[in-house]
Order: C-alpha cells, then structure tokens, then sequence
C-alpha cells in the first residue's frame, strides 16, 4: 500500500472517531482507531494480491472494508459507501489510462476531503441535535444567581 493510501485510510478512521467521538459522550464505542488500521490493512493485502490493476484493488477492498465499518456500527455508511464507490471509480480511469497515476492520487485525495466535510458536517449536525434535544436544568445559587446546565 502505498503511503497516500494509508494517510487516506489513517485519515478517514481519525476523522471517523472524531465525528463519532460526538456521539458517544460518556459510552465506550467501537475503537475507530483500530478499525481504519485493520482497513488499511485489508487494502494493502489487496493491493498486494492485485499489482496489476487499481480496480481489481479497490473491488478487493471495499466490502471487505464495508463490512468492516458496518459490523461495528458506523452511523453514516452511506458517505463511506459513496466514497468506496468513487474510489472504484478513479481506479477504472486510471486502468483505462484515462488519467494519469498522479491525477489517480490528486482525486483519491478529493474524494477524501468531500468524504470528511461530509462526516463533519454530520458530526455537527449530530451534535447540535443532541444539545437541543439534551435536558436542561438551573440550580439556584442564592438570591440572585443561577447556574444551568
């Protein structure tokens, strides 16, 4: 696997825990860390079974990963699907030689970036909801002050 491949998989599982982190305020969940390695993992060993074609490495890869991600509860499995489909996407152009190796990277990395905007902007959303929706209490603390939380 090559570095930009790990940073993209390393990047999504930090990403990944962050946004989730949200969700999670006081229970322990799936450990995001570990399971954006063992896909890095399962792409590299794809990668490393197909030499010869990107899209073979990809298709590999992605339910594998998928499932990876579902099993373990990821709440917005329709961004990492999409970005796993785009991902097959670049890899046929670049087989096809429609595009160069270096333009194959400069759009796995944009297809990265739309992913995390996407599983921030959720993250947020997520949180706002839940700081709406939270119980909201005041504690008189004598004559004229109040705290609430």
């Amino acid at each position: 696997m090559t570095s930009g491949h790990r940073f993209q998989f390393r990047l999504f599982g930090a990403l990944a825990a962050s946004s989730l982190l949200l969700l999670s305020a006081c229970a322990t969940g799936p450990d995001w860390r570990a399971i954006s390695q063992q896909a890095a993992q399962i792409h590299a060993t794809c990668e490393s079974q197909h030499t010869d074609s990107a899209l073979a490495t990809e298709q590999c890869a992605n339910s594998q990963i998928s499932n990876l991600y579902a099993s373990a509860g990821f709440p917005d499995m329709d961004v990492l699907d999409a970005y796993l489909t785009k991902r097959e996407a670049i890899a046929a152009q670049k087989d096809r030689h429609a595009i160069s190796a270096e333009d194959a990277r400069a759009e796995f990395a944009q297809a990265l970036a739309e992913e995390n905007t996407m599983l921030q902007q959720r993250a947020a959303s997520r949180a706002q909801l839940a700081a709406s929706t939270r119980p909201f209490f005041c504690d008189r603390l004598g004559f004229h002050s109040m705290v609430c939380y």
